[in-house]
């Protein structure tokens, strides 16, 4: 019978402790941003002294969501969403959405409907 034991001997990154510094601007080029981090515990033979880590960028269009409109005559309700200040001037301004109205029958169950994203 063979056992395999999970067992990291050069493990050290538990005792390495480090301060986050903040995250830079989203780099356009290569949609990342980065964050400097500086070793604040550890044994600094053994812990790198500065790391910088990256991550995606969050999408560049933000937008703040409307009011859903009253049901129309399709059994549909509209959302018009408008786009951000601080987000990329060469997004849309606006986006609409478009979802099912709900239905008012109680039929033992819930009816969730998703929104469509409409161009």
């Amino acid at each position: 019978m063979w056992f395999r034991i999970n067992h990291c001997i050069t493990c050290i990154s538990d005792s390495c402790r480090y301060t986050k510094g903040p995250w830079s601007a989203c780099d356009a080029k290569t949609n990342t941003r980065s964050r400097m981090l500086t070793l604040k515990k550890g044994d600094a033979s053994q812990c790198e002294q500065n790391k910088t880590i990256q991550k995606k960028c969050k999408k560049a269009c933000r937008y703040e969501k409307g009011t859903w409109g009253e049901c129309g005559p399709q059994n549909l309700m509209t959302r018009t969403d408008t786009l951000k200040s601080d987000s990329d001037p060469s997004c849309e301004h606006t986006r609409q959405f478009s979802k099912k109205c709900k239905s008012s029958k109680s039929g033992g169950g819930s009816m969730k409907n998703k929104g469509m994203y409409l161009n």
